[in-house]
């Protein structure tokens, strides 16, 4: 799925009432869509600058990122599952 349908879904899903016109959703898809990334693009980028941490601890950093991922809804396959 597109990364912009995803989040589009994760929206619609969220709505406490659905019908074909929406008529609960009080924000346009391109301002949802817009902002989400722009607060993701915010969390990736102090994840990244967190020189606190080790090199050994990158995965750390790659993990955090992919969890921010999820939490938004979307859908990052199974290549992170180590565990």
């Amino acid at each position: 799925m597109v990364l912009y349908e995803e989040l589009l879904l994760h929206l619609l899903q969220t709505q406490p009432r659905m019908e074909i016109t929406f008529p609960d959703l009080d924000i346009s898809p391109n301002v949802y869509i817009e902002s989400r990334c722009y607060q993701a693009l915010q969390k990736i980028r102090d994840i990244l600058r967190d020189d606190s941490l080790t090199d050994a601890d990158c995965f750390s950093k790659i993990e955090a990122i992919v969890c921010l991922l999820e939490e938004m809804g979307i859908d990052t396959g199974n290549r992170h599952d180590f565990g």
